[in-house]
Order: C-alpha cells, then sequence, then structure tokens
C-alpha cells in the first residue's frame, strides 16, 4: 500500500510519557517481556524463553491477496537466540504464519491446537516437537514455565463476526492464501514463569468460567473488536485481578515493524487506558512500542518498567 494512504488509514501512535516508566537497569526482574507486534511477544527469564503469536512477516495488505510465506530475514532480524516454546493462542495467520518456521529452525516445542500443529506438520516441524492442545485445554511445562492453555473465544472483528472459523484437519501444502489459516479454536495462555504470572489473551473475548480461579500478575490484552465484546476488559480484570495491565493486537500489522506503531482502525487507546483504571484501579498501565523489554519483578508487576535503550 503507498505509504500516503497507509497512514491516512492507520495513523502513527506514540504512547504517553506517563503510560511509560522507564529504568536502566533490570536489577530485580525476573521475567522479561518484549513486544514483537500485533499478539506477539517473547517472554524470558534466566533459564527459559517463550514465543508468544510470533508473526513478524507481515505482508502488506497487497501480498494478502495471494499465497502468504514466512520472511525469513524479517524473523531472524528479531529472533532470541534461544527458542524454548513457541506457543500459538489461535491459528490465524496473523499468530501462526511465522511460528511453524521458527520452531523448525530453532528446535522449540510448537504447542497449539490440531490446525497449528498440521501447519507444523506441513512446514516440516518434528512430531517429537509438537505439543497438541485439545479444545478442553492443556497444561504442560517447558523449561521453568508452567503453561496452561485456557479455551477462549475469538472476538468479532470483520463486519461483526469471526473470520476464517473452522479447522485445519490435515497439512496444507504450502503456500496458502490467508484465509486457509483457519481459527482452529481460540485459547488464553496462563504462564507461570520465574514467579511472574502472565495472561496473554489474544483476541477479545472469553469464557468467564474457564478463568473461575485463576489469577494472574501481568495482562497481555488483545484490543481488536474489544468494542463488540460485553464488558470485555470488566470480565477480564474481575476474573485476574491483574497488577499490571498492557494491551496487544492494537497495531496495523500490515507493514514492516520499522515504519513504526500505527493504530488499527476503530482502536481507542486512551478509552481503553480510562476502562483499565476504572475496573483494576490499583494496576499499573503500560504501553509498549516495538521492541521495548519491559522489566517485571517477581515482588510486585506493578513497578514493571522498560529498559532505556
Amino acid at each position: 500500500m503507498a505509504g500516503w494512504l497507509y497512514r491516512r488509514m492507520f495513523p502513527r501512535f506514540r504512547p504517553r510519557a506517563e503510560l511509560r516508566p522507564t529504568t536502566q537497569s533490570a536489577a530485580g526482574a525476573s521475567v522479561r517481556i518484549r513486544w514483537l507486534g500485533t499478539a506477539g511477544h517473547v517472554i524470558e527469564s534466566a533459564n527459559t524463553t517463550l514465543l508468544l503469536d510470533p508473526f513478524l512477516t507481515r505482508p502488506s495488505l497487497g501480498a494478502l491477496l495471494g499465497r502468504i510465506a514466512p520472511d525469513e530475514a524479517a524473523i531472524r532480524a528479531r529472533l532470541p537466540d534461544r527458542v524454548d516454546g513457541v506457543l500459538c493462542g489461535h491459528s490465524h495467520f496473523d499468530h501462526l504464519l511465522d511460528a511453524p518456521f521458527i520452531a523448525r529452525t530453532t528446535g522449540a516445542t510448537l504447542v497449539g491446537s490440531a490446525s497449528t500443529c498440521n501447519f507444523g506438520r506441513a512446514e516440516g516441524v518434528p512430531e517429537t516437537q509438537l505439543a497438541e492442545v485439545p479444545p478442553h485445554g492443556r497444561t504442560l511445562q517447558i523449561g521453568d514455565a508452567t503453561i496452561r492453555f485456557v479455551p477462549s473465544l475469538h472476538g468479532r472483528v470483520a463486519f461483526n463476526r469471526v473470520p476464517f472459523v473452522g479447522d485445519v484437519t490435515a497439512p496444507p501444502t504450502l503456500p496458502v492464501h490467508a484465509w486457509r489459516y483457519r481459527m482452529g479454536g481460540a485459547f488464553g495462555i496462563l504462564i507461570d514463569l520465574a514467579g511472574v504470572r502472565i495472561y496473554h489473551n489474544g483476541s477479545a473475548d472469553l469464557v468467564d468460567a474457564e478463568l473461575a480461579g485463576a489469577q494472574a500478575d501481568v495482562l497481555l490484552v488483545g484490543l481488536a473488536g474489544r468494542q463488540a465484546t460485553r464488558d470485555y476488559l470488566a470480565r477480564l480484570c474481575g476474573a485476574l485481578a491483574p497488577r499490571l495491565i498492557v494491551p496487544t493486537h492494537h497495531d496495523a500489522f500490515f507493514a514492516p515493524l520499522d515504519g513504526g506503531l500505527h493504530l488499527l482502525r476503530g482502536i481507542d487507546l486512551d478509552g481503553f487506558v480510562a476502562e483499565a483504571r476504572v475496573h483494576a484501579p490499583s494496576a499499573t498501565v503500560v504501553t509498549p512500542e516495538y521492541d521495548e523489554a519491559l522489566a517485571i519483578p517477581s515482588g510486585d508487576a506493578r513497578a514493571a518498567a522498560f529498559l532505556a535503550r
């Protein structure tokens, strides 16, 4: 898409300073979180590195009319030196496209639905590196992390509908069109790592009963389509009582990350922040830019801060 049209449709966003605490040192931080854009994050402790929904290829809107494939150069530019697990909350292309390639090339375990695993097989990921999550969810251990896949729902985003529903029941012949990346079920991901509990809600809906008894220090909350979900943030915060709230999946993901953060149409960051302060008044709310490392202390996630570059 021409640059001027992209900027007009998806405005540039620079987070407000008061939502961006910084620190010169990671001393006391047991976990770091780095945003990769869209719903993608690097979660790392001293001994374990996990990727959540990594999507670095970011094909343009024009490219999405054809078959899409991972961009190796874009992936390697931001890939950590070590990856133990690649976790996919659902199987749409903006969550899954790069994950099988990353798992195959790093030796990491690819975790997700049957649809996710079939894309892994298509990419050549060995069966020993695939961990399938059934519809009722699953708990597993990767390195020092205890990971629970929580049955959830996908937000309604396109014409008030969930896009590309259904399952991928056999390994496809790659590459395929974007709409062939069927959702395959949706999961929230609860990670307990180095004394910090993180909940990744990669799409803007939830199943309240599945979160009964859960708690999370950090809530990574997907925003695309949040206005279509009744009491979305109130229900998440009521169930999880987070101490740190971080928005995700609010950026326009049709251009390279180096072009800066542009918001998806319909995203209201100021409204989100105001709502978060109502429903979790004691929590810290921060808004990252791409590639920033957020240092999380195990004692109190409210003291999290971005490492100064």
